[in-house]
């Protein structure tokens, strides 16, 4: 259902991952082995599913807006943009590599009549979710979607997996420090389902939903399919 990535080349054309990956001017911005080291791990095929499948970051979003453009428009990444995801996954990869296949990258999954969601666990270890977000700046407190992202990982265990659950942490991960966050168990499954019923109907209408304006609308890369002049954003 996700569209394709696309990327935004220096010279201002738009690339497919192929042509961005022959493209001279990419590769004078990132040189060769460092261009198709990151444009190797955006290449992943995408699995038919027979309904619907949502990702768990497409529900806790702070706009569904975003969520359905993310699944209707291509997405188009500058290559600095790129470069900093693909940063955020091998720190990922770093911190997880002494922990066994099995508590790593953790599939979830609950199935409704209508569509099902879906999720990875960073990390699930002696009773313990881990979730690792990668940040320029380590924040005072979690952003609402980071607890909603926890807590719907463990909405989605099994429950008597849930059971097993203790702890759910966040941690926080900077090139210069470390910090850690602890979430309270809840069971948002109600929320996820509703949030899952608006974004499917909006897919079948084509009518993209209300959009939920905050602070992050300026840094968002669908901004100007919402707003056509400067708006006044909200804390």
């Amino acid at each position: 259902m996700q569209q394709e990535i696309k990327i935004k080349c220096p010279s201002g054309k738009i690339h497919t991952l192929e042509e961005c990956e022959k493209c001279p001017y990419c590769r004078e911005a990132l040189p060769g082995p460092m261009l198709s080291s990151l444009l190797n791990g955006k290449k992943k095929p995408r699995k038919e599913q027979q309904k619907p499948t949502f990702g768990i970051g497409l529900l806790v979003s702070p706009c569904l807006r975003q969520s359905y453009y993310k699944l209707t428009e291509a997405q188009v990444l500058e290559l600095e943009k790129l470069w900093i995801l693909s940063r955020g996954q091998a720190l990922h990869s770093f911190v997880t590599s002494a922990l066994g296949e099995e508590e790593k990258e953790v599939f979830v999954k609950k199935e409704f009549p209508n569509f099902d969601i879906v999720g990875f666990i960073d990390a699930l270890q002696n009773g313990t979710i881990y979730e690792f977000k990668t940040t320029a700046t380590i924040p005072t407190a979690p952003q609402t979607s980071h607890l909603l992202q926890a807590q719907a990982y463990f909405s989605l265990l099994p429950d008597a997996e849930k059971e097993k659950i203790t702890n759910i942490k966040i941690i926080y991960l900077s090139l210069q420090n470390v910090k850690v966050f602890d979430v309270p168990k809840r069971d948002i499954t109600p929320y996820l389902e509703a949030r899952a019923y608006q974004l499917l109907n909006a897919l079948q209408t084509k009518t993209p939903p209300e959009k939920e304006v905050t602070w992050q609308c300026k840094y968002c890369e669908f901004y100007k399919n919402c707003f056509e002049q400067k708006v006044e954003f909200i804390d």
